[in-house]
């Protein structure tokens, strides 16, 4: 197999996503423009070998025990669980919302450990959740610390997709980049009904062992009412002991 043949094959990989965890062939070729003998021969290779499974009534694949195991030592060496869970549900206890730490992957953000608040109208996201680094206090503490061709390539993606889906708005960079700008300077973010209706959200960046990059972001999320401006001191020296305390342990080194 080609260098150019596996970064194919892993390329198709990243198509399994939370929001999108099963694809038959014909699908999987339809959204990722690859021909479909191609993709029929790489997934059932990946099935094969354990990274995925294929589901015997309807021929869709799904991931497999293979990658739940390397998941596992990627968890335990980039954020150890006995250490990182007992902060996150410190900061919820504390704050009485959902709280989530988010990794910077590629030109998007991740989830990778989340607290559900204990209210019942809060706000809620899945680990293993993508999203765009354009919106939201989460993504905003991530993207701000970016350079300048960093920005731009987020702004353009979603220019594209809003595009491919009207019912999504254009980023304007006019507007963002002032925000970025008072992200970076003040250290924090602090957003209102920009990653979902009614929902705010407070985050401050993660950086690497070095000090030199931003490589996530931890966040409080809930409803505007609760995380209103009055909240916000209080919220952030929460979250800065509990940036402290992560970026001790998690494995951001680069």
């Amino acid at each position: 197999m080609t260098l150019k043949t596996l970064d194919g094959a892993l390329a198709l990989l990243t198509y399994f996503t939370v929001r999108q965890p099963t694809w038959g062939v014909r699908e999987l070729a339809k959204h990722s423009g690859v021909h479909h003998a191609v993709v029929h021969r790489v997934l059932a290779t990946f099935a094969a070998n354990g990274f995925l499974v294929q589901d015997a009534a309807s021929g869709k694949y799904s991931l497999g025990l293979r990658l739940f195991e390397l998941g596992q030592v990627v968890r335990k060496t980039f954020s150890p669980a006995e250490v990182v869970q007992p902060v996150l549900e410190k900061l919820a206890a504390q704050s009485g919302e959902t709280v989530f730490l988010s990794w910077l992957d590629g030109h998007e953000g991740l989830c990778v450990g989340m607290v559900q608040s204990q209210h019942q109208l809060r706000f809620s996201i899945e680990l293993g959740q993508r999203f765009a680094l354009h919106a939201g206090a989460h993504a905003k503490a991530i993207l701000a610390f970016q350079d300048d061709a960093f920005r731009a390539r987020v702004l353009e993606n979603a220019r594209q997709r809003a595009q491919d889906q009207p019912a999504l708005a254009a980023p304007d960079p006019a507007v963002i980049e002032p925000q970025l700008a008072e992200i970076r300077e003040q250290g924090w973010a602090h957003t209102r009904g920009e990653a979902a209706a009614s929902v705010a959200g407070l985050a401050l960046p993660l950086w690497s062992r070095d000090q030199t990059e931003v490589v996530g972001s931890l966040a409080i999320a809930g409803p505007q009412q609760r995380l209103n401006e009055e909240s916000v001191p209080r919220l952030l020296e929460a979250l800065r002991e509990a940036s402290r305390r992560l970026e001790e342990v998690v494995g951001f080194g680069r």
